[in-house]
Order: structure tokens, then sequence, then C-alpha cells
């Protein structure tokens, strides 16, 4: 038995070794997963966060690289050596840091338009990327208003640009309420959001102001069923 002894130490310390990197490793490609997509596609997310854009961007490209490494040579016990896991270690605390910034300022995204908490941490990355995008964030509206599904928006007079001007909304049960003055979607997205909450209620506030207006009728020249 002694005979075996060092040999089973050494592999039971390389065992560790492996254990403790790979998940490390995993720990790490996970995270790097979620957030390589909102630091390097995003926009809105790098010029807010630029500094921890850089930092990110470090780190993904040292990942990468060590990735490829990894792929040229699939040797887990070569793979797993001390010095690559004090190097993911490094950048697992990188990351962290990424996600508190991006965590703090979606805090602050949500705190300039409220509705924005009835979203998922996910959906909300969605609208801050495609914040240029008004038809796409509007997929999203149904979560922030209990009956609000959509804007119908007007076709711009350049084909290539997307369509930011709407001209009434959709509700949840398909009903179509015209604005009275169209409504264009510009600026920061909760900015123009807000815009789009205010005109809801402006356009529904004239709906009901009519709807009141128009009641004596029920009995003479509009029967209630037509009127509702």
């Amino acid at each position: 038995m002694e005979y075996f002894i060092d040999t089973v130490e050494s592999w039971r310390t390389k065992l560790q070794r492996v254990d403790l990197v790979v998940n490390e490793w995993l720990k790490v490609q996970k995270n790097w997963r979620i957030l390589v997509n909102i630091f390097l596609a995003s926009e809105d997310i790098r010029m807010q966060l630029p500094e921890d854009t850089k930092v990110f961007e470090g780190v993904d490209k040292e990942f990468r690289e060590m990735m490829t490494e990894a792929a040229a040579n699939p040797n887990v016990v070569e793979a797993c050596t001390a010095e690559r896991g004090e190097i993911l270690i490094g950048w697992s605390a990188a990351i962290k840091k990424c996600e508190k910034a991006l965590k703090d300022y979606l805090e602050q995204k949500k705190k300039a338009f409220p509705r924005f908490y009835f979203l998922s941490d996910q959906s909300l990355l969605t609208i801050l990327s495609n914040g240029q995008n008004a038809p796409k964030v509007c997929e999203y509206l149904g979560d922030c208003f209990d009956g609000l599904k959509g804007m119908r928006f007007l076709q711009p007079a350049n084909a290539g640009d997307l369509p930011r001007t709407a001209d009434g909304m959709w509700s949840k049960d398909n009903e179509f309420v015209p604005f009275r003055e169209k409504y264009t979607c510009e600026g920061q997205v909760e900015s123009w959001l807000l815009g789009v909450e205010f005109k809801m209620r402006e356009c529904l506030c004239e709906v009901l102001d009519k709807a009141r207006s128009t009641t004596e009728l029920w009995e003479s020249e509009c029967p209630r069923e037509l009127w509702v």
C-alpha cells in the first residue's frame, strides 16, 4: 500500500484542484453568458456604464482566449491549473462588480418609470436595448399597463427608418382608441413611455367626458347599447 501513497495523494490534490477550478469556471461562464449581450450589444448600456463596459470587455477578451486554449488541449487536469483558478476568481469578482453596476442602473430606470417594476430584469434589459425601436418596446406594454396592448404606428417617410409616430392605441380586447394628436416616441425610453402613459390618460379622459355629455340621448337619439 505504501507504494501507492504518493500516487494517490498526487491524484487527490489534482482532483481537488480540478473540482475547485471547474466550479469557478462554470460560475464565470454562466454569468458571462448573461452579461455578454448586455454589455457588448446594447449601446444604451455602453453609454451609461462606460467604465464597467471596459471592465467586462477585458474579461470577455481574456475568457474567450482561455476557452480557445482549452478547446485546443481538452485535458481537464492540464486545463485546471492553480494559476487558472486564481484568474477565474479574479474574473468572477470583476463580473460581480459589473452586475452590481447594472443592477443600480436598472433601479434608476425603474424609479424614472415605476411601471418597469412590473417587468423582469431580462424584459427591462430588452426594452432598454431597443429604446429607439418603439414597436419592439411596445411588445411589453401589456406587462406595464392593465388594459393597454400596444399602439398603432404610422409608416415613416423613409423606408429604412423605424416607425416612431403613433396615431392611436389598442386595448387587450382589441378595441382601438385614436389619439386626438399623433404621438412621437423619442428620447430616452423611460421618458417617452411616461408620455405614452399621459397620452393614454388624456385620451381616455376625453372619451369619458364625451360619453358623460351624451347620456341624455339614451332615451331619444342613441339607445344605450349603441352608445356603449
